[in-house]
């Protein structure tokens, strides 16, 4: 299909973006070490991609038959490329043995360098011997990477994307056939740009890419395709979780401070309440963010939340057999371009968090990295765990690579010598990070007494200096009018 002139501006204005982000990657690369290319020891028979657009997470499923074509040699290591224009946009990235479903070990691997791609190196479970095939199924997760299209739309107007990226599934090995299916929300779709030696199928909401036979390893095309996606596109600028553990309260405080944007479609002119009030249903089609919903611990108490200036919005609890939802919804819909914040709180016991090493002074404090909100991007993360006064030892476990961990002392009061704090910050994380994090450090039985007897003494220096001060004369003049009578 012929581009228009508007759409031919896009594509060139993202082509460049991607083009430089690309050679600023490449320049870092070349400069650290010269590329070096993946032991092609592998041939994919068949490969299957699913892209997913009807989110705002783009989600993709790999699904490869690879065959071992070395001639003597067992092979483990199963190479992923990530084209270096996605890297910053890749929040989570998954691989599973398809048949025996079998979760595969997956790091990024810093052996093999190339200017264009960042290459993730997938663990086999057992060697697989050479002409033998084994299914291997790669989940990836991309954020930020559509763009609205329009960038401005009215109150009760529906909102459209443009997706771009590369027709062919990118591997590090060269494929004797594989295909795309694109879905997206709905039907209403538009396929600007792809390649021309296949034609391509849409069936309602999927674009069907291929089959693609004889493609070469790491291959790269052009296709762009314009859709309608509805609501808003929810993202979290920033979030502060802030834990404190109390073993001698048996208390777990809880408390999130979070900064939202709705990332949708800008508003084109102003809002007006009373085509809000005439039309709801206009709104709900359009990309306003008409509330917000968490999942809480079902045993927690003593739940509140406030916005920045005070309680002006309405929240529900709804309580089910394994979890409490709080919903959220401000006075009025959050449209594109957006922001607003507020911050949640609770406590809730601490058995079913802590784990006490039988036989040790040894504890396991086991929290989510984040309470998940559906289909919402989380940009920037900071958790601040605060450990009981004389806990020593503290190590912390994650569940993936984070960007920094640091482990300080904070003072509270009745503090003496401050209470252990480690603080973990994260970046581009969605729901599927909302994983459990262990925190390791040992609490002996008399670290117990710490704040008894931190209080006691507190306690006996107020009545000692009371007392002190009861028996001085602050009188002027008072021993000379005694001795005067």
């Amino acid at each position: 299909m012929r581009l228009t002139t508007t759409t031919t501006a896009l594509v060139a204005t993202i082509i460049a973006a991607l083009s430089l982000t690309s050679s600023v990657h490449a320049e870092e690369f070349w400069s650290e070490k010269d590329v070096s290319i993946v032991p092609q020891t592998f041939k994919i028979t068949n490969l299957l991609r699913t892209l997913d657009l009807s989110k705002p997470i783009i989600r993709e499923i790999t699904s490869a038959a690879v065959l071992n074509t070395h001639a003597d040699q067992d092979q483990t290591d199963y190479y992923f490329p990530v084209d270096h224009a996605y890297s910053d946009n890749l929040a989570f990235i998954s691989a599973e043995n398809r048949k025996t479903k079998e979760v595969l070990e997956v790091t990024k691997d810093e052996e093999f360098y190339d200017p264009q791609f960042q290459y993730y190196k997938i663990k086999l479970a057992t060697p697989l011997p050479p002409g033998e095939k084994v299914q291997i199924t790669v989940r990836t997760s991309l954020t930020n990477i559509i763009r609205a299209f329009p960038t401005h739309v009215g109150q009760a107007e529906k909102q459209k994307f443009v997706f771009f990226g590369n027709p062919f599934a990118l591997t590090a090995y060269p494929a004797t056939k594989q295909k795309t299916t694109v879905i997206t929300p709905n039907s209403v779709l538009e396929v600007h740009e792809h390649p021309e030696e296949v034609d391509l199928v849409i069936k309602n909401n999927q674009v069907i890419l291929g089959p693609y036979n004889d493609v070469s390893s790491l291959e790269h095309g052009i296709f762009e395709v314009q859709y309608e996606l509805s609501g808003a596109i929810p993202h979290i600028r920033s979030l502060r979780r802030e834990i404190e553990v109390s073993q001698w309260g048996n208390n777990l405080a809880v408390e999130e401070h979070y900064n939202f944007v709705n990332r949708g479609a800008e508003l084109k002119g102003q809002f007006s309440r009373i085509d809000y009030q005439r039309n709801p249903m206009g709104v709900r089609e359009g990309n306003g963010a008409l509330g917000f919903q968490t999942m809480i611990p079902k045993l927690a108490r003593d739940i509140y939340y406030r916005d920045e200036i005070g309680n002006i919005s309405t929240s529900v609890i709804a309580h089910h057999p394994d979890h409490i939802q709080l919903m959220l919804k401000p006075r009025f819909p959050l449209f594109g371009g957006w922001n607003t914040t507020w911050y949640i709180g609770y406590n809730t016991p601490l058995d079913g968090y802590l784990r006490k090493i039988a036989g040790t002074d040894k504890h396991i404090l086991k929290v989510p990295v984040i309470s998940p909100m559906p289909d919402t991007t989380y940009e920037d993360v900071e958790i601040r765990i605060v450990l009981p006064e004389g806990a020593k030892n503290v190590k912390a476990v994650l569940p993936y690579e984070v960007d920094d961990i640091e482990y300080s002392t904070t003072k509270t009061y009745m503090d003496s010598a401050g209470r252990s704090t480690v603080t973990i910050l994260a970046s581009n994380l969605i729901e599927d990070h909302a994983q459990d994090l262990f925190i390791e450090y040992e609490f002996s039985q008399m670290s117990y007494l710490t704040k008894p007897l931190a209080a006691a003494t507190m306690l006996m220096a107020i009545y000692a200096t009371s007392i002190v001060f009861s028996r001085l004369d602050f009188k002027i003049g008072g021993s000379t009018l005694k001795k005067q009578k």
